[in-house]
């Protein structure tokens, strides 16, 4: 078997796992095997880059044919509706380069990336040499488009204009870095598709739309371009509907569950849901406090029959169909209410200022809450729970593996992933992935027949316990934060990815810079971290809204990291790996570190 890993992305190769594979004695094409064989490859060899392409390529026929693919991280579309302060920390938000390198390989024309802002030269700069090295092993060009709309209208490609005057892409850059925060709108790169859709499609009779998180408004949007755009399935993220259905055929990889609507009825089947959902007065969703407290002591009495029943303890997370970690509400931070001494309601009443407090200002309140038990899963080394992301595409309701990754929380909210080419990579067990990987070709071959999703991505969050059942625990049916770890990984890169976020203030220079005077430090922040750690700098437009908080000046970093520079020195001076429970505290460390000495020379 062949593995051509590397160390970090400014030295990579194509990772190459198919040869010597146990379904022959030959070497396998993965163009040439059925979609039952195509699942199995994938289960053992995720990040072959082979098997990528052909997916790639299964995409694009399963979608008309398409001959481009059109991908863009619209998230702010989550919250459409909501205040436009809300958005402005969005804008940075971009995540759409790295899955576009190998999703583009399968298209006849790649594919192009609609963005907001122009990714900071470092990371341009690295993505196109990993671009060059997936051109070299196919031994053709694949061809990418990165499309960015200016404040006055003027659409520019990206990438031809960093390689023929990397001087003027970093004043527009500068200029990007000087526009108002209140200029980002959550429906922007749709809008931008739709005002330049000729130069968007052009040479393509049918494209490929890859939004964030596919929805009905994507759908609405674009329906009277339906004779040349091409959309996955709507996807249900919400979780008692997924749960109650997959249980009601037999799916046991389950927690234990009791629904909670808002009109303070409990609900443990699946036709109760479907009941409940159908019959809901919308009255009950308004944002008062009567509501509130119907909704927080049908929540408390959920916890209590849970336990009665099947003598488990209980997590709540307040919003059933939300994916964001906001609504989690773990036992050690909200110990009160799980509380079985205490009286109700002393417990309800920490609920409701809870609810009241965290849905402040917004117009309803979740339909759903969850009600179910709290899981103590094993341990992986480092002492992080095994706690994982399982991620694919679902074609004509075929699962097909394209990552797992082991993922670390705080409060129910992620916070760090760990994600490889192989599971010995970051000490795992190949016999569990692949047992995970067919939980989720079960559950998606279910769900296909009784939701009607059959075509787009699949991605879900699930436990493994200490007797080695699975536990499914969320369903995130979206691009989300695991794309970029993934597609690194078919460069046979194992990575961690986490976010370092610092105030200027610590530095003593908050409001003391302008937005340009920013993005240079940023730049060069990125670029001194690149060269002395092999870091990836993704969602890099975050370095022109370092003033877009409210509370003082920032830097913000998303970064992905080999772990194998996450290390301490020790009494004999011998460098070792650190256990994964202390990455996050050592790439904080690393950045801030680097950070200073920018500064410090920069001020000099």
């Amino acid at each position: 078997m062949i593995s051509q890993s590397n160390d970090t992305v400014l030295n990579c190769n194509v990772n190459l796992n198919h040869c010597d594979h146990p379904l022959s004695s030959q070497k396998i094409s993965p163009s040439d095997l059925s979609s039952d064989a195509l699942f199995t490859f994938g289960a053992e060899y995720p990040a072959d880059l082979d098997y990528r392409v052909e997916l790639s390529r299964r995409i694009a026929l399963t979608f008309e044919d398409a001959d481009q693919i059109i991908i863009f991280d619209d998230i702010a579309i989550q919250i459409l509706g909501s205040d436009s302060s809300c958005f402005a920390n969005l804008r940075g938000y971009d995540r759409s380069l790295l899955p576009a390198l190998w999703l583009s390989t399968g298209f006849r024309s790649g594919g192009r990336i609609l963005v907001y802002a122009p990714p900071n030269p470092v990371e341009l700069g690295l993505y196109l040499k990993m671009k060059v090295v997936i051109e070299k092993y196919l031994q053709r060009e694949v061809h990418i488009e990165i499309l960015y709309e200016n404040s006055s209208g003027c659409l520019y490609e990206l990438i031809r204009l960093f390689q023929d005057n990397p001087q003027r892409y970093t004043i527009l850059c500068e200029e990007f870095a000087q526009r108002c925060p209140k200029e980002f709108y959550p429906e922007y790169h749709i809008y931008m598709l739709k005002r330049h859709f000729e130069t968007i499609t052009k040479n393509s009779r049918r494209s490929f739309v890859f939004p964030y998180h596919m929805t009905e408004w994507h759908q609405l949007q674009l329906e009277n371009y339906s004779d040349r755009l091409l959309l996955p399935d709507i996807p249900k993220n919400d979780k008692a509907e997924h749960h109650f259905l997959l249980k009601s055929n037999g799916f046991t990889a389950l927690p234990q569950m009791i629904a909670v609507s808002v009109d303070g009825t409990l609900i443990e089947d699946y036709d109760g849901y479907i009941e409940n959902v159908e019959q809901l007065d919308p009255a009950h969703t308004k944002n008062t406090s009567k509501n509130i407290e119907i909704f927080a002591r049908a929540i408390i009495q959920a916890i209590d029959n849970l336990y009665s029943k099947h003598q488990v303890t209980s997590f709540v997370k307040l919003d059933s169909s939300g994916a964001g970690g906001w609504s989690s509400m773990a036992p050690n931070d909200h110990p009160v209410m799980y509380d079985f001494n205490k009286v109700q309601k002393e417990r309800v009443s920490y609920l409701q200022k809870h609810i009241e407090q965290t849905l402040e200002g917004e117009l309803t309140l979740p339909e759903m809450a969850v009600v179910e038990e709290f899981i103590e899963p094993q341990k992986r080394s480092g002492d992080i729970d095994a706690d994982y992301t399982v991620c694919g595409f679902v074609l004509e309701g075929k699962f097909f593996p394209t990552s797992i990754s082991l993922c670390g929380t705080i409060g129910g909210m992620y916070i760090e992933q760990w994600t490889s080419s192989f599971p010995v990579d970051i000490k795992d067990s190949p016999v569990y992935w692949k047992q995970m990987f067919q939980t989720y070709s079960d559950m998606v071959a279910l769900e296909a027949t009784k939701l009607g999703y059959k075509n787009g991505i699949y991605a879900g969050d699930l436990f493994v316990m200490k007797d080695n059942q699975h536990k499914q625990r969320d369903w995130n049916i979206r691009r989300g934060g695991r794309s970029s770890p993934e597609s690194l990984t078919i460069f046979g890169i194992p990575n961690y990815e986490t976010r370092v976020t610092l105030q200027m203030s610590d530095f003593g220079l908050d409001g003391i810079m302008d937005n340009i005077e920013l993005f240079r430090i940023y730049t060069k922040i990125c670029e001194r971290l690149s060269q002395d750690y092999g870091m990836y700098i993704l969602s890099s437009a975050y370095g022109y809204c370092g003033k877009d908080n409210d509370k003082g000046d920032i830097l913000k970093f998303n970064i992905l990291v080999h772990p194998k520079f996450l290390t301490y020195i020790d009494q004999h001076g011998q460098s070792h790996m650190l256990p994964k429970n202390k990455h996050r505290a050592k790439v904080f460390e690393l950045v801030r570190d680097t950070v200073m000495k920018i500064l410090q020379k920069t001020n000099a």
